[in-house]
C-alpha cells in the first residue's frame, strides 16, 4: 500500500441517460497512468450502497475507504488527468481542504446556497471560497468532514431530496467545509471546469507545431462537465484516443 490515494466512484444508476461506465473507462485509464507514475493507490468504488438514492453520496464513504492513507484526492469519473501532470500531493498540507473555485454559473450557485440555507442558519457561505466538489485534495485529518456530511444526509435525506435544482451534494459539502475547516484554492489548471464556456476545446491553427486543443495545453486536470451528458462519452473517448498512443503508453 502506498501512503497516498485517489478515490473515485464508478457506480451506474437507472435514472441516468448514460451508463457512467461508458465514459469512466477513459477517466480510469488516465488516473491509472498518473497513480503509477507517482506511487499513488487508485481506489475505485463500484459497490452501490442501498442507503443512497443516488450514487454521488458514495463519495462521502471516502472517510472509510481512505482512512489508512496520509493524503487523499477525490475525483469524479468524468475527469481525466494529463499524462505529465506533477504529483499534486506535494502541495497538500494538513488543516485544510484544497479545491478549485466554481463560478461557472453564479445564478445556479446563489440559488443552490439559498435553497439549503435553512439547514445552516448560522453559517454564511463565502462564494469566493466555494469549490467544485468533483476534485478535492486533503490530508487524512480532513476526512471527518465527509463523515459529518454523510450523517447529516442520512438524517435529513427526505428533506434534502425534495429540493429541486442546485445539484445534490456540492453545496451541502461547501457548507460543511466552510463550517468546519479552511479552504485552500488551487489554480484552475487542477480542475478545468466548463471547458466549452472557455472555448478551450479549440486551438490556434497557426501553431502548426502544436495542434493540441487549449485545454490539453493549459491544464493538468480536465473535467468534462457542464454540457449535455450525451456528449460526454464521445468527447472523453476522442480525448483519450487523441492522447493515448502519444502520451499514455
Amino acid at each position: 500500500m502506498n501512503k497516498n490515494c485517489i478515490y473515485m466512484v464508478n457506480i451506474p444508476t437507472d435514472s441516468s441517460k448514460i451508463d457512467v461506465r461508458d465514459y469512466a473507462q477513459y477517466s480510469i485509464a488516465t488516473w491509472e497512468h498518473y497513480c503509477s507514475r507517482h506511487d499513488i493507490d487508485l481506489i475505485i468504488n463500484t459497490e452501490p450502497d442501498p442507503r443512497f438514492t443516488y450514487p454521488i453520496w458514495n463519495k462521502e464513504l471516502v472517510y472509510i475507504k481512505a482512512s489508512n492513507y496520509e493524503k487523499i484526492g477525490i475525483v469524479d469519473c468524468d475527469t481525466m488527468i494529463r499524462w505529465d501532470a506533477p504529483n499534486i500531493f506535494e502541495l497538500i498540507q494538513p488543516d485544510k481542504i484544497y479545491g478549485v473555485l466554481d463560478h461557472c454559473d453564479l445564478n445556479w450557485l446563489l440559488s443552490s446556497i439559498h435553497d439549503r440555507k435553512h439547514f445552516f442558519p448560522e453559517t454564511e457561505i463565502d462564494i469566493f471560497k466555494y469549490v467544485n466538489a468533483g476534485v478535492l485534495f486533503m490530508c487524512n485529518d480532513q476526512l471527518h468532514i465527509f463523515e459529518k456530511l454523510l450523517d447529516f444526509y442520512l438524517e435529513n435525506k427526505t428533506e434534502i431530496e425534495k429540493i429541486k435544482g442546485g445539484g445534490r451534494e456540492q453545496t451541502l459539502l461547501n457548507y460543511f467545509i466552510q463550517k468546519h475547516t479552511e479552504v485552500e484554492l488551487l489554480q484552475p489548471s487542477w480542475n478545468l471546469i466548463s471547458i466549452h464556456k472557455k472555448n478551450m476545446f479549440g486551438n490556434n491553427w497557426q501553431l502548426k507545431q502544436d495542434a493540441r486543443p487549449y485545454f490539453m495545453r493549459h491544464a493538468w486536470l480536465w473535467h468534462f462537465t457542464g454540457f449535455a451528458i450525451e456528449d460526454r462519452v464521445r468527447i472523453m473517448r476522442e480525448t483519450y484516443d487523441y492522447t493515448n498512443k502519444q502520451f499514455y503508453q
